[in-house]
């Protein structure tokens, strides 16, 4: 073996050393901390120290009654908004989380259309898929609970995912024509108009018999 062989497998053998001992690069996550948990974050408001994901049940006893919500707007329909809406950013529309019970009048795989009890107007129940922020928005998240609008955004995603598997998903065989339903839902509200039928994301579905 010659010199110079010698010497190339020598400097390939320390070159081989250093990117041991010194790599060239580092894979992080993104966000660049380190983890070993390899599964999708589950976020929650920054200001909160729960450490599971947001359950819907915490919302649903600040909803108004609907019928008190239709009378309101009957009255005044910027006072009804002020009283009972919350306005997501500057100039943006008002949204509601609402209560009610009913019967089912019709039903597709797309909604449930509600008669609602003490009021002529009708309620239409989305059974998803849930997309968009009305949730979050009628539930009064803010985005200043949060670190970034990225895990603002998740958050929506998440209490919309909560709606499909945990709302409408068990329920879904018990909403036939005649059936009795309890309800609260979340829902934006441009215009008088536009309260029958009132769109509701169901956050809560509680079903009685035929």
């Amino acid at each position: 073996m010659n010199k110079r062989r010698l010497v190339n497998i020598g400097l390939i053998g320390l070159s081989i050393a250093l990117c041991w001992f010194f790599p060239l690069f580092q894979v992080r996550p993104l966000g660049g901390k380190e983890s070993k948990d390899t599964g999708n974050p589950i976020v929650t408001p920054s200001s909160s120290d729960r450490s599971t994901s947001p359950i819907l049940s915490d919302y649903v006893r600040s909803a108004v009654e609907l019928v008190e919500l239709c009378n309101a707007f009957d009255a005044d329909a910027s006072k009804a908004n002020e009283r009972y809406g919350r306005r997501s950013g500057l100039g943006g529309g008002f949204h509601f989380c609402v209560r009610g019970e009913g019967m089912v009048e019709s039903i597709d795989d797309e909604q449930a259309v509600l008669s609602v009890d003490g009021s002529p107007r009708r309620v239409r129940l989305e059974l998803g898929p849930i997309i968009g922020n009305t949730v979050r928005e009628a539930v009064g998240v803010k985005a200043s609970e949060f670190k970034n609008s990225q895990e603002f955004n998740s958050f929506a995603s998440q209490l919309n995912l909560q709606v499909e598997q945990q709302v409408i998903s068990p329920n879904r065989d018990q909403l036939q024509r005649g059936t009795r339903v309890q309800f609260v839902g979340c829902a934006k509200i441009n215009s008088k108009s536009e309260l029958d039928p009132l769109r509701l994301v169901p956050i809560e579905i509680k079903t009685s018999p035929r």
